[in-house]
């Protein structure tokens, strides 16, 4: 075997490197960089009496929706005020349990689990804070007095009782809620997401999907009109589960992120997204579209392999920060929603291990809608019956 001038050159630098690199030794880290094991961080913390659901900062302040208590906490965690909720009493000796108090003069016996908690602050300075006792029945507390407790509404008028649309102060269902709250055109719109169980004991207080508005003496809700609300076909209750995961507003729309089957007759499940317009005090343009998390590994010589992360753990919106917005080529301030996704087991929407994160702007969701819509690519809704009445919702 001959080796010419030029690569015996090539490999005795070859080998040089490799022996200078067997022969030195690596650098000791710099001084500021190890970690300092005996140093103790005292972080703000706040240890709740009983489970959290549900959390909400507004100006310094936050609030904390947990079983039977609702919190007030400083910037630092420090409880400023608390609020019981609960236990109140319900059962088959009640026979018309009051939705504010449950049944007098009786023993408690039921917990309160926080379903929805909202801040309001077109009328007043106001926190709506929803339950699973009393059929999902909210409280106001106007926070303009100080503590929680100083000024405190039951959110149930009797004139609403025998109204012939279900029961407008009814909000949070027992399966789960999402309530945006919207102002438009003077009025507070609340946008209302019910989940839907897997379970035909449940006695049916709760519209699927619907938008209301405060009543004037702000003592309960009332919906606009009879469109104001969509309900699961009946045929599918107990045998179609949908889960709403999210919700969030973000320019003229608001949104709802939902886990459901693919189809009325499939077993897959799969993530949507739901578009309606808040200026809407009925539900006249409504959309919805898949929405998966789809990761793409690139492999030599060979197609890319796709894995599909179907079902919506949690999600949030936030504005673009300055790495994104580089990375990405979007606007300074744009919203991009942040989605948690995992890879369900076989015909079911529980989570396996395997999951991801996924970002996209809400101008690209808003495109992928427009395109849709243009090009035809839309169908009436099948889950909820009425739907083909209305042109928009597709």
């Amino acid at each position: 075997m001959r080796i010419h001038y030029s690569e015996a050159i090539s490999i005795l630098i070859i080998l040089q490197t490799l022996w200078w690199g067997l022969n030195s030794q690596c650098e000791e880290p710099i001084e500021s960089s190890k970690l300092d094991l005996s140093v103790t961080y005292d972080l703000p913390h706040f240890v709740s009496d009983t489970p959290i659901q549900k959390l909400l900062e507004f100006n310094g302040t936050v609030y904390v929706g947990a079983v039977n208590k609702l919190y007030a906490l400083s910037k630092d965690l420090k409880k400023v005020h608390e609020y019981n909720t609960g236990p109140v009493y319900e059962g088959r000796d009640c026979s018309a349990p009051d939705p504010c108090s449950g049944c007098n003069n009786t023993p408690i016996n039921t917990n309160n689990t926080n379903m929805a908690l909202l801040m309001e602050t077109f009328y007043d300075l106001e926190l709506f804070s929803c339950g699973s006792v009393g059929n999902g029945v909210c409280r106001r507390y106007l926070l303009e007095d100080g503590p929680l407790d100083a000024e405190v509404t039951c959110m149930y008028s009797e004139k609403n009782k025998d109204s012939s649309h279900g029961c407008p102060d009814c909000l949070a269902g027992p399966s789960g809620t999402q309530i945006l709250n919207v102002m438009s055109s003077g009025v507070v719109r609340f946008f209302v997401a019910n989940s839907e169980p897997l379970d035909l004991s449940v006695p049916r207080l709760h519209h699927t999907i619907s938008v209301r508005k405060m009543r004037e003496t702000q003592d309960g809700f009332e919906f606009f009109s009879e469109q104001s609300y969509m309900d699961l076909a009946p045929g599918l209750r107990g045998s179609y589960p949908l889960h709403y995961v999210y919700s969030f507003q973000s320019g003229p729309y608001v949104y709802f992120l939902t886990v459901q089957r693919e189809g009325g007759s499939s077993n897959a499940f799969h993530t949507r997204i739901v578009r309606m317009c808040s200026s809407d005090p009925e539900i006249l343009r409504y959309v919805e579209m898949p929405f998966e998390c789809i990761y793409s590994e690139r492999r030599r010589k060979k197609r890319s392999a796709q894995v599909v992360f179907n079902v919506l753990q949690a999600a949030h919106v936030a504005k673009v920060g300055y790495d994104f917005q580089q990375e990405m080529g979007l606007k300074e301030g744009e919203d991009v929603l942040f989605a948690a996704f995992a890879r369900s087991k076989p015909d079911s929407p529980e989570p396996t291990a395997s999951s991801a994160v996924c970002l996209i702007s809400i101008t690209d969701i808003n495109n992928f809608f427009r395109d849709f819509m243009q090009k035809g690519y839309t169908r009436k809704l099948s889950h909820f019956p009425g739907s083909e009445e209305k042109n928009f919702n597709q």
